[in-house]
């Protein structure tokens, strides 16, 4: 056989098992990383995604692998560095895009990741404990801080979080004083507060619900442009006081670099059908979070959006002497 006419032959066969090897993912058990303690909100919704996932992709195994730390940093360096093959994904929170801006970070998110789906979004809400807090109303707790400038501390679910950014955003429109002690975690912070050390934090709605119906937290404003289902008496800060204000959080899915693209159309394909069933668009609502699920494409462009606004969100923060 000529030296072309055996090139070519190589040449199908590798792409035919290439194919068959695509046709047949996955083969075995796919780990997503989720960079959130157990038991938040984000946790939850993850969870939920993955087992919408597992059913779209004929009930394979899907292990959701919690890795708390740096802001969900330590969780994204694991998916940067791991094989490009689609059994490790990171499902992570959309602060991730401000990796950029910051120091000592191990990899670079526009090369290191191959950007999946933006796959569902929520908001927060500003919280206090109810037994230790005078504080009733967002209206109240505006008015405590021009009071005493410096004085209140809030509880974050970790530098640079979603929740963290949220904070620092209401910190810059408000223009008051207030201290962000940095807890490990959603779940870590909200136990933080139901124990009045800090008195005031910022939590996921329905996480929230079960600690405010119980009498524990006293939830004073959404920091959506509408209210939550999960908590529709609660205003939004927008109403109650910073017309304009919002800021929310999405669950966002990246794998590695370099994925083979028909791994990457299989996994968003399931995805988007998983989003289509009433059953789980009930579950995930019922979480506190609404679908999104947007392409990778759209993903991808949606995401360099998000590093430039983050850069000016950490540029306005370290201005100000912000937490970081």
């Amino acid at each position: 056989m000529t030296n072309w006419r055996l090139k070519i032959v190589l040449a199908t066969v590798t792409v035919l098992s290439c194919g068959a090897s695509w046709a047949a993912y996955p083969e075995r058990p796919i780990r997503i990383i989720v960079p959130f303690a157990a038991g938040g909100s984000a946790d939850a919704g993850a969870r939920a995604i993955g087992n919408a996932l597992s059913a779209q992709l004929g009930g394979a195994s899907i292990i959701i692998e919690n890795r708390v730390g740096a802001g969900g940093l330590i969780g994204a360096n694991v998916v940067a560095h791991a094989a490009p093959d689609g059994y490790t994904l990171l499902l992570t929170s959309n602060s991730i895009s401000a990796a950029p801006s910051m120091p000592n970070v191990q990899f670079d998110i526009r090369k290191d990741f191959t950007p999946i789906s933006k796959t569902i979004s929520s908001q927060f809400t500003i919280v206090v404990n109810a037994a230790k807090s005078p504080v009733r109303s967002f209206g109240e707790l505006l008015a405590y801080m021009r009071a005493n400038p410096g004085k209140l501390d809030f509880a974050s679910p970790g530098p640079m979080t979603s929740g963290h950014f949220a904070l620092e955003e209401f910190k810059l429109a408000s223009g008051l004083s207030f201290n962000i002690i940095q807890y490990n975690g959603n779940a870590p912070a909200s136990m933080a507060v139901m124990a009045g050390e800090p008195p005031a934090g910022i939590d996921g709605a329905l996480t929230a619900k079960a600690a405010v119906v119980s009498g524990r937290l006293r939830a004073l404003a959404a920091t959506g442009m509408r209210r939550s289902p999960a908590l529709p008496d609660v205003p939004t800060i927008s109403e109650a006081g910073l017309p304009g204000f919002e800021a929310g959080f999405s669950l966002v899915l990246l794998g590695p670099a370099k994925m083979q693209k028909p791994v990457v159309d299989q996994i968003y394909q399931a995805l988007a059908k998983a989003f289509k069933d009433p059953e789980v668009i009930k579950q995930v609502e019922g979480l506190g979070f609404d679908v999104v699920g947007s392409g990778p494409e759209e993903y991808k462009a949606s995401l360099e959006k998000e590093i430039v606004n983050s850069a000016k969100v950490m540029e306005k923060i370290r201005a100000s002497g912000g937490s970081q």
